[in-house]
């Protein structure tokens, strides 16, 4: 029950995120989820995301159990 309400939230939530630069890498971008969204999605560092083209520029990830 729990985590269909989980689903639920993060179906009406969007986030738009900025690539960065890695300071250590150039040819590297970096991307930095913010708190909320990892707490929303329940992420944590470590996790493993998947990545979906939405095929309108945008992207869908969910986390690879």
């Amino acid at each position: 029950m729990q985590s269909e309400n989980k689903e639920n939230t993060m179906a009406n939530k969007s986030w738009t995120l900025t690539t960065e630069e890695d300071p250590d890498d150039p040819e590297s971008l970096l991307l930095t989820f913010p708190p909320d969204l990892l707490e929303s999605a329940g992420w944590k560092a470590g996790d493993t995301l998947d990545w979906k083209d939405n095929g309108d520029g945008s992207w869908s990830l969910t986390k690879k159990e």
